[in-house]
């Protein structure tokens, strides 16, 4: 039994995707915060169960029976480690045999404000004496791409990385990489630093653009 926290957000919709090719879906868990989003995954056959990241009582019914369990990480900037420690505590009670976290890229040595809470995180999991992956995610590509359409109309990429290059992976590559660890064995232990096979600096991002929108405007 896999048990995917967070599983009608963003990440967690590609990664329930990304495990439905891998097993069969009634081995799947979607703890969801909103059980009517998950209807079309509860249609599909999948166990939808309520869990919410700012009440610890529900973590316990979620977890129960799980085999392993994918913790992505909350949203809540400030409230991040208190909501992860109601899962890891409950993955602990249930006897988990994997606990898979999605942190950030060099969690234990970024200066990112950002790689706080996932360090604190790291180290409440290392407590807990649950065998443990951690999925030190990269930044998102669509961080970019979202704010194309912004960018179309003020005729500028705004950002403060200078001449900083960014090794940026989509989403769905992160899924793939989460679900691959949760459907493999041996992972326990491991730690794997993602992020996108090339870099690139926001001007080049911006010229990209650039070339991108002339071309499909017929410029």
């Amino acid at each position: 039994m896999i048990v995917v926290t967070g599983a009608t957000g963003h990440l967690g919709r590609l990664v329930v995707a990304a495990l439905l090719k891998k097993v069969p879906v009634s081995s799947i868990v979607a703890a969801v915060r909103n059980v009517e989003k998950a209807k079309d995954l509860a249609a599909l056959g999948m166990h939808v169960r309520y869990a919410d990241y700012n009440q610890p009582q529900t973590w316990d019914n979620a977890l129960k029976g799980a085999d392993k369990v994918l913790l992505i990480s909350s949203n809540e900037i400030g409230q991040r480690a208190k909501q992860h420690r109601s899962v890891i505590d409950a993955a602990r009670r249930a006897g988990a045999k994997l606990l898979v976290y999605t942190s950030v890229l060099h969690a234990d040595t970024s200066p990112l404000g950002l790689a706080a809470e996932h360090k604190e995180t790291e180290a409440l999991i290392r407590a807990s004496g649950i065998p443990f992956t951690l999925l030190r995610n990269g930044w998102y590509t669509e961080n970019y791409t979202a704010s194309i359409a912004g960018a179309l109309v003020h005729g500028a990429v705004y950002g403060c990385a200078g001449e900083g290059r960014i090794a940026s992976a989509a989403r769905a590559d992160y899924a793939e990489a989460a679900a691959a660890v949760l459907t493999a064995e041996n992972k326990a232990g491991r730690l794997y630093e993602l992020a996108g096979d090339t870099a690139y600096t926001l001007s080049e991002l911006a010229a990209e653009i650039s070339r991108q929108s002339a071309r499909r405007s017929g410029m």
